[in-house]
């Protein structure tokens, strides 16, 4: 076996052997441009550079690029039309690649070999005028000159039309330096030039008619333009911006200072903007007069205040476009005490007519949720009332129960039960808990509570009684977790989760048709800032009783008795009355009450829906709908019954139940335990 692998693999070798001739060794040198009395060498070799008799081996193209190691350049680039222009117009040079060190030569004095393995062979057209007098550019320019003894330089001419030819080993962009240098080399008696150098200030270059405004010199030399160099010392430039007073547009003005681009010098526009409006009747300088977005009559680039946004007298449009939801656009979310994928979607239909705002919604949010202990979250039939425009309440003679800081004022909003209703359909609650503790505050460990657990998901959310509700926040409904940073639901929070920087959208509405935005909002003077409660508690409590513990202090922080205040909003740059959830108050402390405790404008007889809440009159407001595990019994008096209730009695019978199923299942076990045993036996 060995003996038949060794011939294989010698055969192999031989079969190679002449290919490697054919990779290594380079083809025959094309022919080289020469006059007739230029010395022939022998097979194998080439003219030395700048002899006509002493000849030297070829030298190979070792690494396959296309260019012999005494041709290797180095890219020049040059950007035209006013960018800086980088060229060295040199390449690198070795006559030997073995004994002799690499020398750096200037672009102009390289010489083409042949024409074999060009990179690039392009055409510029080149005009020179010099007082009025057209120098003509020799057909045989940068041919066999003393740098390039029967060769061509990389730029050299053919004929008398200007047509330039420069022929390189590798792509790069040259420029006029590149010419001059050439023509220093092969017309070096002559002096037509000398002027050009001698005083560049009178010098003009087009290209393609176009007036360049850069270093004349490094002006790029591309394949068919048409560059044309005048020189005119006759007329002056009296505004030295380059261009002669015969030819300037705006005498005593820089020609090239155009902000419009209208063709028509600054110095020299009566409308230097270009709005079509002159300067003399310009109402805002420097930007067009005939924008106007929110129709003032001050132009956008002048208009110190946004005028644009909602109509504040009436909300149809804003609440139609501001509900989310709508029109099928909800998607399945999931409620994570379950097991299954719940696929609940969030619904809200908005309707107008002359005089109100009908929203209807199915309670469920517009992201996954935690229901709790109560759980768990199923859909609703909700149903909203608010009128087109809001009026704020001036009657008084309200009951204070709920909001004995209004005393009367105002009427108050419940304190158990949804008081609101936010952007999703989700109703906002008051800050009791069941028990009548402050539900926040006890989520932040404020107190111990020790009458019935209270637990709140994720966003101060939660399902007790099976109906899914805010009691703090309420931004998570605008908030989305980034996924490709593998957040969930889960790592919602505040304020780690939201932009300090920038207004918060509108969250919710309340039963008096004001809205009510999220934590950060303007404080006024255009600063965005997180609104701040002006509640505190009242020394020594803890809000282990609800409202009853705390008092409002004017001025403690952003917003007023009824955790609201005027002022403008992104959706009203003019202002408007409105709600701010609140984190926190003035001090640091509880945000209390977190979403509002009273209603600043009027509440019609219908506010409320039919979502229960909202009768901020009435003690047992709300409570249809709020009793059952993780918020607790309804007030005495208040009754039982409705969705998700679950009275004292029904909670005493499952108690019972479940000891007797412990019981069963010791009995059972047993018996099973002595079947198996008689079995055994």
């Amino acid at each position: 076996m060995r003996p038949v692998v060794l011939t294989i693999l010698l055969s192999a070798l031989i079969f190679a052997a002449p290919l490697s001739g054919c990779i290594f060794t380079n083809d025959t040198p094309g022919e080289i441009i020469s006059e007739d009395n230029v010395s022939e060498c022998p097979e194998g070799t080439e003219l030395a550079p700048n002899s006509d008799v002493d000849c030297v081996p070829i030298v190979i193209d070792s690494d396959d690029d296309g260019v012999a190691s005494g041709d290797t350049t180095d890219d020049s680039t040059t950007e035209q039309d006013g960018n800086e222009t980088a060229s060295t117009n040199e390449t690198q040079d070795s006559t030997n690649d073995t004994e002799q060190e690499t020398v750096s030569l200037p672009l102009a004095e390289q010489c083409l070999d042949s024409h074999q393995n060009l990179a690039m062979h392009i055409h510029p057209y080149l005009f020179i005028e010099v007082r009025d007098s057209e120098i003509v550019i020799p057909a045989d320019m940068g041919i066999d000159t003393v740098a390039c003894p029967n060769k061509m330089h990389l730029l050299h001419t053919h004929d008398q039309t200007g047509k330039l030819h420069i022929e390189t080993y590798e792509e790069m962009t040259v420029n006029l330096t590149l010419f001059f240098e050439v023509w220093n080399i092969s017309e070096s008696t002559s002096h037509e030039l000398h002027p050009l150098f001698i005083d560049s200030a009178n010098v003009t270059v087009s290209v393609n008619g176009v007036i360049q405004n850069v270093d004349w010199h490094l002006i790029a030399l591309l394949d068919g333009d048409q560059v044309a160099i005048e020189f005119d010392d006759s007329i002056p430039d009296t505004d030295g911006d380059g261009i002669n007073d015969e030819l300037d547009i705006c005498p005593g003005h820089d020609d090239h200072i155009d902000a419009d681009e209208d063709g028509t010098p600054d110095g020299c526009d009566d409308d230097d903007d270009g709005d079509g409006v002159s300067d003399d009747a310009d109402l805002c300088p420097g930007h067009d007069d005939s924008m106007d977005s929110d129709s003032d009559g001050i132009p956008d680039g002048c208009d110190l205040i946004d005028d644009s946004g909602y109509d504040a007298s009436d909300l149809a449009q804003f609440w139609m476009d501001k509900f989310l939801c709508q029109n099928g656009t909800g998607t399945g979310i999931d409620d994570y005490n379950t097991t299954g994928d719940d696929n609940h979607v969030c619904e809200v239909t908005v309707t107008t007519d002359d005089n109100n705002v009908t929203i209807t919604m199915n309670g469920i949010p517009n992201h996954d949720l935690e229901s709790g202990p109560g759980c768990c979250a199923t859909a609703q039939s909700y149903t909203l009332i608010i009128p087109r425009e809001p009026v704020n309440d001036t009657t008084g003679g309200h009951s204070s129960t709920n909001c004995p800081s209004a005393g009367g004022s105002y009427q108050c909003a419940a304190d158990r039960g949804s008081i609101a209703y936010g952007m999703n359909g989700v109703p906002f609650f008051g800050p009791e808990d069941g028990p009548g503790g402050d539900a926040v505050a006890y989520h932040h460990g404020e107190y111990e509570e020790d009458r019935q657990q209270i637990w709140l998901g994720i966003g101060y959310g939660h399902s007790a009684g099976g109906t899914y509700h805010y009691h703090a926040d309420a931004n998570l409904m605008h908030w989305h977790p980034n996924e490709s940073a593998n957040e969930g639901w889960l790592d919602y929070s505040f304020p780690s989760s939201l932009d300090s920087e920038v207004s918060s959208p509108v969250i919710g509405v309340a039963f008096d048709g004001y809205p009510i935005y999220g934590i950060y909002g303007d404080d006024g003077n255009g600063q965005i800032t997180e609104m701040k409660s002006s509640y505190q508690l009242k020394d020594g409590e803890t809000g282990y009783n609800g409202i009853d513990d705390y008092e409002y202090v004017d001025g403690l922080g952003d917003l007023d008795v009824c955790n609201g205040h005027f002022g403008p909003t992104p959706d009203f740059p003019q202002g408007i009355y409105h709600y701010h959830s609140s984190i926190e108050n003035g001090i640091g402390e509880m945000g209390f009450p977190y979403f509002l405790i009273c209603y600043h404008g009027e509440v019609p007889d219908s506010g409320g829906g039919n979502g229960g809440g909202g009768g901020g009159d009435d003690p047992c407001a709300g409570y249809g709908v709020t009793w059952g595990p993780g918020i607790g019994p309804p007030p005495a008096g208040c009754g039982g019954g409705g969705q998700g209730t679950q009275s004292a009695e029904t909670m005493m019978i499952t108690s019972t139940l479940d000891w007797s199923s412990i019981l069963l299942g010791l009995i059972l076990l047993t018996m099973g335990i002595n079947a198996f045993r008689r079995y055994r036996r």
